[in-house]
């Protein structure tokens, strides 16, 4: 009967670690999520840096990583790299849900200046949510310039406009039209030709 009880137990915790669902949105660290349900597809971002540098008013070492990954069971395999070098640098690992509000990243390889800020190969790192947010992709820009648009219409261009490797959050988008934030100096949202916007190996 003991061992019944216990078997019952851990199918119970099982049941509840595997129904845990992942949450788009902002992370501590300089984490961005975003699941896509439709597809079963996960996208994210990370970015963070270390020492000020005053001359150029920018961080002196930055660990920076674009990643996309399909699920297996309560963790998604990833394929990482600096934005638009997927071919070059592309380093596997796992993103694991640990409860609905924090996941963990563990890569096979550490990306370049990473050394100097955050370490992923050595053991995982967890990340916290701190902002949910309705975003289904995170993409970055692959042409030299990509504008923002008011409506689904050529027509309708607007003057704001993103360089290549920047990344957007998208909340909905159809097979020519994604509708992108920009989280830069300020918030910039509008519609993006997905034309202009990376591909991914998962879909």
């Amino acid at each position: 009967m003991k061992n019944a009880c216990i078997l019952l137990y851990l199918l119970f915790l099982s049941t509840i670690s595997y129904s845990q669902k992942i949450v788009s949105g902002t992370y501590d660290s300089g984490l961005i999520l975003a699941y896509d349900s439709t597809n079963n597809l996960l996208t994210g971002y990370y970015e963070n840096g270390t020492g000020w540098d005053e001359a150029l008013n920018c961080s002196k070492f930055s660990c920076i990583f674009y990643f996309e990954g399909i699920p297996e069971g309560n963790t998604f395999k990833i394929n990482s790299y600096y934005p638009g070098e997927k071919s070059e640098e592309a380093i596997s690992g796992t993103l694991e849900i640990v409860n609905s509000k924090t996941v963990q990243i563990a890569l096979s390889e550490e990306h370049g200046g990473c050394w100097n800020v955050q370490h992923f190969k050595n053991e995982p790192v967890r990340f916290s949510l701190e902002q949910e947010n309705p975003w289904i992709q995170i993409r970055y820009i692959k042409v030299d310039k990509a504008y923002f648009y008011s409506e689904k219409s050529p027509k309708k261009k607007l003057k704001s406009y993103l360089v290549k490797k920047y990344v957007v959050c998208i909340e909905t988008m159809d097979n020519t039209w994604a509708y992108c934030v920009y989280y830069g100096k300020k918030i910039t949202k509008g519609w993006i030709n997905i034309a202009d916007l990376d591909t991914l190996d998962s879909k």
